[in-house]
């Protein structure tokens, strides 16, 4: 379970009109004076005080503090100094906290430069004002405060307990006078701050309750009133308020689905009784809903309350019996979690009602397909609706063998067909779209699918008697004999009178394909087949024909199939040039619709009716927004200095069916874009491509260009920024590249200097596996040739975990992730308010105390050795005390040397550390899978990422449960407990890998829910 964590602060602050108070004189005589003295008046938060003056006071360079100018006044210490010659600065050691007044006089005597006294204004006065609240847990805002909440005020100065008792009080609605505080002290206090910090809060703090408890859901304010003191004396000048909202009185609410508000329980839905508060499952596991015959049905848990010792509701599971009286019966002594009995006990045994089964007719989808040679029927599901339903029927098809007659099922089918000729094949798309835009809920299903294309619709009436009598949940089947596209409607007044608010009756179409044909469509980009092959034998048809229609019906290419029952259409209009149909349907709006006939069969698809067979799922390509091209660009080098130019050669292909080829001339891009990461400022080159599809340019890099990463793009544009060659300012614009261009390549500019030396890390030749200590070789080289001879140089290394994928032809394979700790695994407690939002900490930081909750592992410590090279620049040492390894990991190592060029240079290295000499992987078939069905594949690899045949392997299945538990606190407020647990249940898979190294499993789980599946093998 995941508990998302934020923070709630409200910070209160008064802040002066006066806060700066500029001093000014309008005529010269009157002499050297301060101009500027900050802050003055009431300030909250301030931690520096500065003055300017008129004239220097002390030599400009020399501002060693010789001349002290004020006498200070104040309780807070801090330290002062010159700026420059005429402004003076006092930092105080913390931002100041509230109760603190501080007067600055300026000395006696005080002289400028020349020799003039300083006059004008000679004292100046601020204050932090009184204590007021930074923030407050419950955070203010909060709609579900407890009836004798406790609340913790963080305050921005220490507050004295009689001025608090005197000025601070609670609003609460409908009653007239104000509630009193009591100040929470000793023990109690200590309990409370214990539920909400781990550590002594590093602010004052005071935790406050009203003298009485609050009424349930009624709105409450806490007014820190004006007078509250400091003990300096400073008190607050005006009132500061946090609304807050009682929570909910402890409740039961009946809760059921119904065709409408009028009417009683759907009895095929579950009943739920609801509570406003948890409640124990111990008491909630043991109400009762009894019916009719003394039945009896008992609570059950709710879908997300599998777990845990609370509930907010349980469950009744239907079906029930229909049109029967029902009462809810609760266990005596029921109280929610602060122990408040139920506000509604009196509806008690509570009496409830079932409806009547609701009306029901429904085909399996809008549209479906039949096979021809099996007997085709259309089901239909009906339920509690007219004895006889009435139905009309369109078919788009051959006359001859419309519909098979079965007497006992349809003894009254009369009515017309319709005949469409194959080359009106525009109407096949026209009612597929029809029916589904038919809407699914609302007023609109009152109106018939014919009625939208009366012209075409020449139906056929029929009604559909249901052999079980009305009442009757059954399925009906409607044999369609004959081949074709048949739109099928029922129309019903009973669905109408329960589903519409208009007295209308209601209708449901579908539309059905009888076919033993099935079309396969590809649509490529130069190429694209339609691949049509029989239902029955999966058999190609040759000579059917094929026909491909836009969403407007226009036939964009039409011909036949060849021996293979493939008709290759060459180069069809891409997604784009096809277009888009307004006023169709989302699944005929766009794309092409192909039909295929063969003599009186007929079969569809379109290009969009592609659920379940994307691309992604059989881990194939999706073509590039990039296009058919492809681009690359060469450089001299990628690491470059301001000042520089950069050399780039631009190779330029189309990919094609049969590989590579030239683009043509208009589909070039017009220029290359040169990017900034950060900045994204854009410098742009124009672009001459040559007979080979090959450009070059050189951009000299402005001087004052930004350091970091630049992107190379080529642009389908032009040109456009006037500095497209390049710019001696290093001015450049700004704008969006995206969808423009193709990435081409990337390159840093950065200030560096050119090495002289390089050096070698050289890892031992064999694998480590299970080793207790490494040698590694050390070298370091002049790169003008020579060892550096007795060089001394620092050696670090640092056991870090590793990760093992990627490997060739096991993409998709977990390996080596470490054995599955089997046990109870606690996690901290986190502390919530009522909306489950953590409060704030020590200093207002909610990160510092989310940080501190995560658990981390802790990093292993870096080993360390000075080391000094021998006369031919080498050196061997070795890496002591490996940890015994279950997983694999790696030793992070690195040289550190002193370079020539005056740099510190290091190189690194990381050497892998294995457990075994093996290497087991794990691969589900899906990560969602059936309790029925679980498939996963094993894989075993040497350390080369190379199968490993014939080794035995074992599968091991682990349940995995979490579990969290919401529990009151002391004061109002609550927590949260998580726990997780890990359990061995069984070995589920044993076998030998293939010659692929591979064991493909298939078995049924023993639970269901989260399950883990550990593979182990036995080393050489």
């Amino acid at each position: 379970m995941g508990v998302g964590i934020t923070m709630k602060c409200r910070s209160f602050v008064v802040v002066s009109a006066l806060a700066v108070l500029t001093v000014s004189v309008g005529h010269a005589e009157e002499g050297p004076r301060i101009e500027m003295f900050s802050p003055q008046g009431k300030v909250k938060g301030i931690r520096q005080v500065s003055a300017r003056f008129s004239e220097p006071i002390v030599p400009l360079g020399d501002p060693r503090g010789l001349v002290d100018p004020f006498d200070i006044v104040c309780p807070e210490k801090g330290t002062a100094r010159w700026a420059d010659g005429r402004n003076w600065v006092f930092d105080f050691g913390r931002d100041l906290p509230a109760g603190v007044k501080c007067k600055f006089s300026v000395k006696v005597g005080l002289k400028t430069l020349s020799g003039q006294e300083v006059g004008g204004q000679r004292a100046f006065s601020f204050s932090t004002g009184g204590p007021a609240i930074r923030s407050a847990m419950p955070s203010e805002g909060t709609r579900s405060v407890n009836e004798d909440q406790v609340f913790i005020l963080m305050l921005d100065g220490e507050a004295t307990a009689k001025s608090l008792l005197s000025h601070v009080s609670f609003s609460i609605e409908g009653i007239k006078d104000r509630v009193g505080i009591r100040i929470v002290t000793g023990e109690e206090r200590a309990q409370v701050l214990k539920t909400r910090f781990r550590k002594k809060p590093g602010q004052p703090v005071v935790v406050v309750q009203a003298r009485q408890r609050f009424p349930s859901e009624t709105r409450i304010s806490l007014v820190w009133g004006k007078g509250v003191a400091s003990a300096s004396g400073v008190a607050t000048d005006q009132d500061q308020v946090l609304h807050f909202e009682t929570r909910k009185t402890f409740s039961a609410h009946f809760t059921c689905e119904r065709e409408n508000p009028k009417v009683d329980c759907l009895p095929i839905t579950n009943m739920a009784l609801n509570f406003s508060a948890p409640v124990s499952w111990e008491k909630a596991g043991k109400i009762v809903l009894k019916g009719p015959g003394g039945s009896t049905w008992l609570a059950e848990r709710g879908d997300y309350e599998k777990e845990g010792e609370w509930v907010h509701g349980v469950l009744f599971h239907a079906p029930f019996p229909e049109r029967s009286g029902f009462t809810i019966e609760l266990p005596a002594g029921l109280k929610d979690d602060a122990e408040r009995s139920l506000s509604n006990a009196d509806k008690f045994p509570l009496a409830v009602r079932t409806h009547m089964y609701p009306p029901l007719a429904k085909f399996p989808a809008k549209f479906g397909i039949l096979e021809l040679n099996a007997d085709p029927v259309l089901p239909i599901t009906l339920r509690n609706i007219e004895p006889e339903v009435k139905a009309r029927m369109l078919q788009i098809a051959k006359e001859k063998g419309l519909i098979g007659k079965t007497t006992e099922l349809l003894e009254r089918l009369t009515g017309k067909v319709m005949k469409v000729e194959p080359k009106k094949g525009e109407e096949l798309l026209e009612w597929l779209d029809a029916v589904h835009k038919h809407p699914e809920d609302g007023d609109e299903r009152g109106a018939s699918v014919f009625g939208t294309l009366e012209r075409m619709a020449k139906t056929k009436a029929f009604l559909i008697p249901k052999p079980g009598g009305a009442k009757a949940f059954e399925v009906v089947g409607i044999p369609l004999k004959a081949p074709g596209l048949y739109v099928v409607e029922i129309e019903s007044a009973i669905l109408g009178a329960s589903f519409l608010e208009s007295n209308k009756p209601m209708f449901v179409p579908t539309v059905a394909l009888v076919t033993n044909l099935s079309a396969h469509f590809k649509w490529g980009r130069e190429s694209s087949l339609v691949w049509v092959t029989t239902l029955d034998k999966a058999q190609p048809v040759e000579g059917a024909m094929v026909t491909a229609r836009n969403c407007e019906g226009k036939v964009i290419w039409e011909g036949r199939t060849d021996v293979n029952g493939v008709a290759r259409t060459g180069k069809l209009p891409s997604q784009q040039e096809v277009g888009h149909c307004n006023g169709r349907s989302y699944d005929f709006a766009r794309g092409l619709f192909i039909t295929a006939e063969s003599g009186d069969d007929l079969t569809l698809v379109h290009s969009n009716w592609d659920k379940g067979i994307e691309p992604y799922r059989f881990q194939l390509r999706y073509p590039s927004w990039h296009g058919p091209l492809a681009v690359h660009s060469v450089l001299d080098r990628s690491l470059f200095r301001a000042g520089e130019t950069v050399h780039m050669k631009h190779i330029l292909r189309q990919t094609r069916m049969n590989g590579f080829g030239s683009v043509p001339e208009a589909e070039r891009p017009k220029s290359v874009a040169i990017q900034h990461q950060g900045t994204w400022r854009i410098y742009e080159l124009p672009l001459q491509w040559d007979a080979t599809g090959v450009a070059e340019t050189a951009w000299t890099i402005p001087k004052e260009a930004k350091l970091g990463l630049y992107d190379v793009v080529l642009l389908k544009k032009a040109p456009t920024l006037s500095n497209a060659t390049s710019s001696p300012d290093g001015e450049g614009g700004v704008y969006s590249m995206r969808g423009e261009g193709w990435p081409a390549a990337k390159f840093r500019v950065e200030e560096f200097r050119v090495p002289l030396m390089k050096a070698v890390i050289q890892p031992p030749a064999e694998p480590l596996v299970a080793a207790t200590e490494a040698t590694v070789d050390l070298a370091v080289q002049y790169l003008a040739g020579g060892g550096a001879a007795n060089l001394p140089v620092k050696f670090r290394s640092q056991i870090q975990p590793k990760t093992v994928e990627g490997l060739d032809g096991f993409e998709d394979f977990t390996f080596s992730n470490g054995p599955v700790v089997e046990g109870i695994k606690r996690r901290d407690q986190a502390s919530y308010d009522e909306h489950g939002e953590t409060e704030e900490t020590e200093g207002g930081d909610s990160t510092a105390q989310d940080a501190e909750r995560q658990p981390t592992k802790r990093q292993a410590p870096v080993h360390s050795v000075d080391l000094a090279l021998d006369h031919v620049g080498g050196v061997r040492t070795t890496i002591p005390n490996l940890p015994k390894a279950v997983q694999p990991r790696e030793i992070l190592a690195e040289l550190e040397f002193r370079d020539p060029n005056g740099e510190t240079q290091t190189v690194a290295a990381r050497i892998p550390l294995w457990p075994a000499y093996v290497l087991v992987g794990l691969k589900p078939d899906s990560w969602a899978v059936s309790k029925e069905n679980l498939k996963f594949h094993v894989a075993v690899v040497n350390l080369n990422g190379k199968p490993v045949a014939s080794t035995s392997v074992t599968v091991d299945l682990f349940e995995h449960k979490f579990y969290s538990h919401r529990k009151r606190l002391i004061g109002g407020f609550y927590a949260y407990e998580h726990a997780e647990e890990t359990k061995r249940l069984a070995a589920v898979c044993e076998g030998k890998t293939d010659s692929r190294g591979l064991l493909m499993c298939e078995t049924k789980s023993p639970v269901s829910g989260n399950v883990i599946l550990q593979a182990r093998t036995q080393d050489r």
